[in-house]
């Protein structure tokens, strides 16, 4: 049960950072020596525990950053839910957010943050915020990050098909042209990858750029059987069938592994990747551009919401049975604060949900430039937030549905249109 903070402990446990007022437990004030913290992503790992571990330093408080897959993840707390133990601290996805709010699974913040002077939810993205918050407005979780999408492609291979890199000027068309030519018959190189399950990378982009849509904004219809959705997505099947490597081929391996591997000219990659792709070896060979658009308006200039990044963020949240809520607040606020928002950015573990602080994400490299994910973020692009809903079963599903029309991208408007009906059968039982 949550223990409201009182004047009193606030004195306790005060103390000021860099950053200004940030609430830290003092060793003497935790009952717990350690908090236990779950995580799906290995590539975050080594920074988000350096934060912790500065954290300890005034705390006393040992924290154990764990990485777990992201299927087992789920699976551990679902397990913890239905009545076992539930990690302290655990980051918390728009997927399941609304389900685990609404049963109480969550530590309620408000009482924490209306006392913290280092936590105030206007100084981070909107959409984010209200990812993780109830219907009645009660919080459950800090924003952690937010993600862009950009297009990442190979020097090497641009230049020996005499191609100009990829810029802020393409169009999805340019790109459907150059992934064709780029791609090789014989299969020793691929225009561009994309695998059935990188919709947030793919084809969710291509879908809000051409004025389409998943998921209504009251989250009760599906979009995929809007004809500007089939429109755009008979687009990505044209860049399927003459730019990307067989499904069966992507099945087996990851985008990121067949661009790494130079199998492939192009990719479409969420900001998470840069943790990886910046330690590569010959990663000077690579170039970034921000995605492309759609020239609806056919004046040959990108406006208001032709070019679209599917953005999310992921959230600090705690289990609301934890044995010392108050030592986990604590560790909360310090990783959401703008100095520990500052200290994720400049580790170069991702871009930071609070506003102003991912210049740093920026410069945290030399090695490559990193701007189109954040020129996207700072008007180059419209940000579309990741479409959910209380369940979002029918994302997966739909991955799975979709499969047929990857290998067959004949059957594009037939798939989406099929699928629509299920997905609004599945929105009307959420």
């Amino acid at each position: 049960m949550m223990k409201k903070l009182t004047s009193g402990m606030l004195a306790a446990v005060m103390v000021f950072g860099m950053a200004g007022s940030c609430l830290t437990v003092g060793a003497s004030d935790a009952k717990v020596d350690s908090i236990d913290l779950k995580i799906w992503d290995s590539k975050q790992q080594e920074g988000i525990q350096t934060i912790c571990d500065e954290w300890t330093e005034t705390s006393g408080v040992k924290v154990n950053v764990e990485v777990v897959d992201w299927d087992n993840y789920w699976t551990l707390l679902e397990a913890g839910a239905s009545g076992g133990e539930m990690p302290d601290v655990f980051w918390m996805h728009s997927n399941y957010s609304q389900k685990y709010m609404e049963n109480d699974l969550l530590l309620k913040l408000d009482d924490y943050i209306e006392a913290d002077d280092a936590i105030d939810m206007n100084n981070y993205y909107q959409d984010i915020v209200q990812l993780y918050t109830r219907s009645d407005g009660a919080h459950f979780a800090i924003p952690k990050d937010y993600d862009t999408i950009a297009l990442w492609y190979n020097k090497e291979m641009f230049d020996a098909e005499g191609l100009e890199y990829p810029d802020n000027n393409w169009t999805w068309e340019d790109l459907y042209e150059a992934a064709a030519k780029l791609n090789k018959a014989d299969g020793s190189q691929y225009g561009i990858v994309g695998n059935t399950d990188a919709n947030q990378e793919g084809y969710y982009n291509i879908i809000y750029s051409y004025g389409g849509y998943v998921i209504s904004d009251d989250h009760k219809t599906s979009g995929y059987d809007d004809p500007k959705t089939i429109e755009a997505m008979e687009m990505y099947a044209k860049i399927i069938k003459d730019g990307m490597p067989p499904q069966s081929t992507m099945a087996e391996t990851s985008n990121n592994v067949l661009f790494m591997s130079n199998m492939s000219a192009m990719g479409m990659f969420g900001s998470w990747y840069v943790p990886s792709f910046v330690t590569f070896e010959d990663v000077e060979k690579w170039g970034i551009a921000e995605l492309p658009y759609h020239d609806a308006n056919g004046n040959g200039q990108c406006d208001e919401g032709e070019r679209v990044s599917i953005y999310n963020g992921l959230g600090w949240a705690a289990n609301a049975k934890t044995e010392d809520p108050d030592t986990v607040y604590s560790l909360l606020s310090y990783l959401g604060s703008k100095e520990g928002q500052t200290r994720q950015a400049e580790l170069g573990v991702t871009m930071s949900a609070y506003l102003g602080t991912s210049d740093a994400w920026k410069n945290s490299t030399d090695v490559i430039d990193l701007s189109p994910y954040l020129d996207e973020a700072n008007g180059d692009a419209t940000l579309v937030i990741m479409p959910y809903s209380r369940s979002a079963s029918w994302a997966e599903d739909a991955k799975q549905a979709f499969v047929e029309a990857w290998q067959d991208t004949s059957k594009m408007e037939s798939v989406l249109t099929s699928f629509a009906q299920v997905m609004n059968q599945q929105l009307a039982e959420e």
